[in-house]
């Protein structure tokens, strides 16, 4: 199947671009499988990369779609030489060790840098760590970039970031997915970005199809965005479809702008009502004192989302009073008591 497949040609490779919207630009562009049966049908790359492992053919199908995609993208490359080509490498090439194929004599055919291919590995599926250190040992000599694909889904191991080392790692679309209705997601991609940020990686959201998504993403100081919001796969990216990703950047730029904007202000108003309330609190305190508990927990009761007032002295650091508190208390949460340190 995959030799008629290559020999009629109808295996494709489609670019879907990967866009910075700080600085406005297509960072890079990932090279996609297409591919159809005789009857036009679309054959799924999944169960095409499944099928080249079963007749063994998974070199061969792997070197026929890197030449497609190198070519393809060179005709980008020529026009900004800034620009990145994400490329996925399947494990049953990277765990061949034996294969006699010289990826890398490839790309400088095309007169293409090496720090201008990004070799995207899908690490959970690879289960012998000494042969991707070697694999990737092997291709970060000769100055190619790598990059960790379907990060945090599946088995992703935190402990392989070691030595990877990743230049990029592309969060799964399972965490953008409205990720700005998902508070526990919205967590783990804070805490994903500041890692990767901390060991020096770029963060990349994978599947982003709604401007809202890219917005919290924004926010969490996401790097760069792959998604059908901004473009879907394209067999050739024509003038008219880079004017319409300048579109979409620009105004989820505004947006951004406008909503960072709405949050100062935001913060500005809760300063203020906060100094009021602290306020109202110390003339309690100085026309009752700290006994008449009753005056403050009125506070609580008409001033909205407060949940709990408590006193500390400014001396010695102990709470002055029992904590007053209006939430619902919960199994493992015990409100601080009189004479308390609160660190």
């Amino acid at each position: 199947m995959i030799n008629e497949l290559i020999n009629e040609k109808s295996i494709e490779v489609y670019l879907q671009p990967v866009v910075s919207v700080k600085d406005k630009k297509i960072f890079a562009y990932e090279a996609l499988t297409r591919a159809n049966d005789r009857y036009g049908e679309s054959i799924s790359p999944l169960y095409l990369f499944a099928q080249a492992k079963k007749e063994n053919l998974s070199i061969k199908l792997d070197e026929y779609l890197r030449e497609l995609a190198l070519q393809k993208f060179s005709k980008y490359y020529a026009q900004d030489r800034d620009v990145l080509l994400f490329l996925n490498f399947e494990a049953a090439v990277i765990e061949n060790e034996d294969a006699e194929y010289d990826f890398i004599s490839v790309v400088y055919k095309y007169n293409i840098s090496p720090l201008n291919i990004v070799i995207e590995i899908k690490e959970d599926k690879i289960k012998n760590s000494h042969v991707l250190k070697k694999f990737i040992d092997n291709y970060r000599k000769h100055d190619f970039l790598i990059a960790i694909d379907d990060f945090g889904t599946g088995y992703s191991s935190f402990d392989r970031l070691e030595f990877i080392r990743p230049d990029i790692v592309k969060v799964d679309r399972s965490l953008v997915y409205n990720i700005q209705n998902n508070f526990i997601n919205s967590e783990i991609m804070n805490a994903i970005a500041k890692m990767c940020h901390n060991i020096g990686s770029i963060v990349l959201a994978e599947g982003v199809e709604s401007s809202e998504e890219v917005l919290a993403c924004m926010r969490k100081d996401i790097d760069i965005f792959q998604g059908f919001w901004f473009c879907k796969p394209q067999d050739e990216v024509e003038k008219e479809t880079v004017n319409i990703i300048d579109k979409s950047m620009n105004f989820i730029g505004q947006r951004y702008k406008n909503s960072v904007k709405e949050l100062i202000d935001k913060k500005q108003l809760l300063l203020q009502k906060s100094q009021a309330l602290s306020e109202k609190v110390v003339s309690i305190l100085q026309n009752y004192g700290v006994e008449d508990i009753e005056k403050i927990s009125e506070l609580i009761s008409i001033t909205e989302k407060l949940e709990a007032i408590y006193i500390i002295d400014e001396h010695s650091g102990l709470q002055v009073g029992n904590t007053i508190i209006d939430a619902k208390e919960r199994y493992l949460y015990n409100p601080k008591k009189m004479s308390m340190t609160i660190v």
